[in-house]
């Protein structure tokens, strides 16, 4: 773990048997550390700061207490949610973590699990295929909280991150890694996974919590995640575009509103409604033409 303290935001590259990779002859080859490196990165002096001070010490001296924090991009997200913040913070919880359920055994997702006594996010490769499909008495799957990447901190948690550091695991990812070779010198691009890429993630710190909360929430309202490039089948632009569509049509339904059939599409403004909350005055209005509202007075043009 000292390498956290020489490397800045990457880790070094390795070799399948664990030699350090080079990416030319004098310099260490390096990946992003993951976001993991989030505990580290809070704790570093920020650049226009004249004391020295890192992002942890300004956001003590303001006061702050609680903390939001969502590490996969995610156009349903309720940032700073009241919801969730009012449930870890009533339940004396130290870190907080929302959860969708597994759509079926095989998806691959990361679940939240006790291992060993303590709170893990286990990855899908880390499960073999018993503990997948394993049922509980209700017949539902046993290890189905998927993990979303969505956690509540206190603050005095973060300020003790940098001693729970030294203790984490890092992930290997097994990737490609372009290296320079050391008897010729020439750079070698591979075709094939040759190396150990290591990372931590922001969930890795939950087995050294005392008390976490866990609110496991629909995936309709508050998860579509955007991993995939245009034209993919699931978690792209496309289906991100319609999951936020479809939450703002539920929600003028919901008042009472008659919204047109698929061709009819309404975006709803942040800054009219956060949750479906303030729609009102669309009670009772026909909505026949795409819209987008921007402002409860849009109603009356309805």
């Amino acid at each position: 773990m000292a390498l956290l303290n020489t490397f800045l935001g990457v880790l070094p590259a390795l070799t399948n048997d664990g030699k350090i990779l080079l990416s030319d002859p004098s310099t260490v080859s390096v990946a992003p550390d993951g976001n993991g490196g989030l505990y580290a990165a809070l704790r570093r002096p920020l650049p226009d700061s004249p004391t020295n001070s890192s992002v942890l010490d300004h956001m003590k001296s303001r006061g702050i207490l609680h903390l939001h924090a969502y590490c996969v991009d995610n156009c349903l997200v309720r940032v700073a949610d009241p919801v969730f913040l009012g449930y870890s913070i009533e339940r004396g919880a130290e870190t907080g973590a929302k959860v969708v359920k597994k759509r079926y055994a095989g998806e691959s997702v990361g679940v939240l699990a006790l291992r060993g006594g303590k709170y893990h996010v286990v990855e899908y490769s880390e499960m073999g295929d018993k503990e997948r499909e394993a049922k509980d008495d209700q017949g539902e799957l046993a290890f189905r909280q998927a993990n979303i990447a969505n956690h509540y901190f206190t603050l005095d948690f973060l300020l003790g991150m940098e001693a729970m550091e030294q203790r984490m695991t890092f992930h290997i990812a097994r990737k490609k890694i372009a290296h320079v070779d050391l008897d010729s010198g020439e750079l070698v691009k591979p075709t094939q996974p040759n190396g150990m890429k290591l990372e931590l993630f922001v969930f890795d710190v939950f087995p050294f919590t005392s008390k976490l909360a866990v609110l496991e929430v629909p995936r309709e309202e508050e998860f579509s995640p955007l991993k995939n490039a245009p034209g993919s089948a699931t978690d792209g632009p496309e289906t991100s575009r319609r999951d936020i569509l479809a939450q703002h049509k539920a929600w003028l339904k919901a008042v009472g509103a008659e919204v047109g059939g698929d061709e009819v599409e309404v975006e709803i403004d942040p800054r009219v409604s956060y949750a479906g909350e303030g729609l009102e005055a669309f009670r009772g209005k026909k909505i026949t033409r795409s819209s987008i509202v921007d402002s409860v007075e849009v109603a009356e043009t309805l």
